[in-house]
């Protein structure tokens, strides 16, 4: 239904930033390698658990320009209730961003004694046999909440990403296309390989970045798409989207696959504000709009804050697809932001694509 939720990140570093998605797998060989320090009281008594994060915020802090962040999560004990903690700091790699989004399932440890004690488990795993192929070993898969994808091609189209990697997102986003997950390499310059994980995984598009070796018959063009000429909105809630990948690797590349989705009922792609944590109320900043989409039509542009659906305030990010989904095929009031003023908006929401 592309109304995908994004975390801003308000720290100066190079981020790696994607849509508001629940992480295939719990535990990752990035999250367990990057993730936040542990106090000394859970490696000594703890419990092993997973956690669904629900609100992320900037500390202000960075330690080697890699953000520390706070959390809000949902812990799910394996013998009993759920129940929500805040782990107040953990340091988080500009590489494994995408795993501390709103949605994401990650790795955590409690204290039994006291449950409100939690932080990021960050035991690394067992390290798993190479597959000969370093884009599938290192690719990290997302899944969307509320956004179905139309059949990949057989073929996928692959491009070469430009120096404004967010622009490259953005403007992919408009032109409905929806992240399915990426590789970080070290090597990696055979092109062909990158394109075997992307058949491997649905892409209808790959997107690269650093130096490659192109099969026989094949040319590596830059991506040709551009954002919409207007950018994210002076006085709006947040700045410029960050940039979509981490710094600079030695001999590195990176392969972002993304698919095709459906018509969006709505067509926004948002960042969640975590400025306002704490604030009453809930923003949530639009990053893209969809070409087309009711969105665009309606005039919902990047930067303006969505701040009330049909009277209803922004509460749950993760049940916006839902309510949105509820209210398909109607006219629908939306209240915005827009250069610190008011704005109220109606939205004509297209049809479920899924029952069409």
């Amino acid at each position: 239904m592309n109304s995908r939720i994004v975390v801003r990140w308000r720290t100066a570093c190079t981020l790696l930033a994607l849509p508001l998605v629940g992480m295939l797998s719990a535990c990752t060989s990035l999250m367990t390698s990057f993730g936040g320090a542990m106090p000394e009281t859970l490696r000594t008594q703890s419990v092993a658990a997973e956690a669904l994060v629900l609100e992320v915020w900037d500390t202000g802090w960075t330690v080697n320009d890699d953000p520390v962040v706070g959390m809000k999560v949902r812990v799910q004990p394996a013998d009993g209730p759920a129940y929500e903690a805040t782990i107040e700091k953990t340091l988080v790699s500009r590489i494994a961003t995408w795993q501390f989004q709103p949605g994401t399932t990650i790795p955590v440890r409690y204290d039994p004694q006291n449950p409100a004690v939690v932080a990021v488990d960050t035991e690394p795993r067992a390290a798993q046999a190479s597959s000969g192929n370093p884009y599938r070993d290192s690719y990290e898969g997302v899944t969307q909440i509320g956004v179905g994808l139309l059949p990949p091609p057989d073929e996928p189209l692959v491009y070469l990403g430009t120096g404004d990697s967010a622009g490259d997102r953005q403007a992919l986003y408009a032109r409905n296309y929806t992240v399915l997950g990426g590789s970080v390499v070290v090597g990696g310059a055979d092109l062909a390989q990158a394109v075997d994980q992307g058949k491997e995984v649905g892409a209808a598009l790959i997107l690269v970045y650093g130096s490659f070796v192109t099969p026989d018959g094949m040319s590596l063009e830059v991506l040709p798409y551009r954002p919409r000429p207007h950018s994210i909105r002076e006085g709006s809630y947040g700045e410029q989207a960050p940039p979509l990948l981490p710094g600079p690797v030695a001999d590195g590349r990176v392969a972002l696959y993304w698919g095709k989705s459906k018509p969006p009922i709505l067509g926004v792609v948002f960042h969640a504000n975590v400025a306002n944590v704490g604030e009453p109320g809930r923003r949530l900043v639009v990053e893209a709009v969809t070409d087309d989409s009711p969105a665009a039509i309606a005039g919902i542009a990047p930067g303006d804050a969505l701040v009330a659906i049909d009277s209803e305030p922004i509460g749950d990010v993760l049940g916006i697809p839902a309510l949105l989904r509820s209210k398909a095929g109607q006219s629908v009031p939306f209240d915005l932001i827009r250069a610190g003023e008011p704005l109220s908006l109606t939205v004509d929401l297209a049809p479920d694509p899924g029952t069409q």
